[in-house]
This record gives structure tokens, C-alpha cells and sequence, in this order.
């Protein structure tokens, strides 16, 4: 599967937004590998998305019109338009996501599971975008994008909790919560 084949089910899927499942469906893949693939497609600025309810939703970037008349806009977030930490577009952002991605690969920091380091980046943007976060809400938040790979929100905290703290960014805050160390503090721990 390609990221082309990927793009080409925005025209097959009736309606401005698609899902995981779309992808899997349309493609014969996992939900995880469809996944895998938008969220590079959203890494390149290729397609935007947001979560609503459980779900978390695409569309093809600039294609915010379309979008608006499907699902009801969320409020904007300081991430949206810059990085409330440093000032930063969320295109510059997105690349700091990428060199954390490829720095676990270069090190080969686990967990060494493709399913499992993209959650573990999934934490890095929350956290970078959230802020300070309690750990129920973290698992709430990253869980469903990998009900195929975990059985529970527990289990796969489990599997990522203790290697939190090896990635770029990511320290333990207080009692039962996470938070996101800065921009900067990323960049001088990955040498940038």
C-alpha cells in the first residue's frame, strides 16, 4: 500500500472526510497500517485532521470548506495555528515530530513495534500540544487509534509507560501525570 493508494480513497469515499477504517476497507490493510499511513500523509501536510468523539477524521489539506459542512468545527487550539511553547508553525512543528520519529529509529529506543513507537508519538504531540496531562487522559486520547494492537487503554499504557522518559520532550510531571518539556529542550537533546 502506498501513501498514492492512500490519497486515491479520498475520491472513493462519498463525503469531504475519511477514517482508518475507510482506508482499511478500501485498501485490505490493517486499521494500524491505515493509520500509519494518513498520519504520514499528515506529517507532510498532505491532509489535516481532528478527533471527534472516538474517531479521529481526515481531509486533504486546504479543504477546509468541505470539512466545515460535514462535522462541526472544534475550537481552535494554540497548536493550530502556532505552538503555544515556541512560536512555531504547525508545519515547522510537524518536522520536530518527524526528527523525534527518526531519532527512536536511529537509536532504536523502544518500544520497538511500528504500532508501538507511533503511539508513543502520539503521546509527543498530545503532550506537546496539551501540555502537562494526566495519564487517564492520555491513555483516553491515544487509545482508540489502537484497539487492534491493545486489548485495553490499560495494557497498552502498560507497554509504553516505561519508555516514556527516553523520548525527546516527554518527562514524568507530577504523581500520575506526563508532561512536554519544550521545543528547545527537543532540539538540544536531538543535537538540532
Amino acid at each position: 500500500m502506498t501513501l498514492e493508494d492512500v490519497r486515491d480513497v479520498f475520491d472513493e469515499i462519498r463525503g469531504p472526510v475519511v477514517t482508518s477504517s475507510d482506508v482499511s476497507d478500501r485498501l485490505g490493510c490493517t486499521t494500524e497500517a491505515a493509520r500509519q499511513k494518513l498520519t504520514r500523509l499528515y506529517d507532510r501536510g498532505e491532509v489535516d485532521k481532528r478527533k471527534t468523539g472516538r474517531t479521529v477524521i481526515y481531509w486533504r489539506a486546504g479543504e477546509e470548506d468541505a470539512r466545515a459542512d460535514a462535522v462541526e468545527p472544534a475550537a481552535e487550539t494554540p497548536a493550530d495555528a502556532t505552538n503555544a511553547e515556541s512560536g512555531r508553525t504547525r508545519d515547522e512543528s510537524d518536522d520536530l515530530a518527524e526528527e523525534v520519529r527518526q531519532y527512536l529509529e536511529e537509536t532504536d529506543t523502544p518500544p520497538k513495534t511500528e504500532h508501538g513507537r507511533s503511539a508513543v508519538l502520539d503521546v509527543f504531540r498530545y503532550l506537546r500540544e496539551h501540555g502537562t496531562t494526566k495519564t487517564g487522559e492520555l491513555q483516553d486520547e491515544i487509545y482508540p487509534e489502537y484497539t487492534d494492537e491493545w486489548g485495553s487503554a490499560r495494557t497498552m499504557w502498560n507497554a509504553l509507560d516505561r519508555y516514556l522518559g527516553d523520548v525527546p520532550g516527554i518527562a514524568k510531571g507530577g504523581y500520575g501525570e506526563w508532561t512536554y518539556t519544550g521545543d528547545d529542550a527537543v532540539r538540544e537533546e536531538l543535537g538540532l
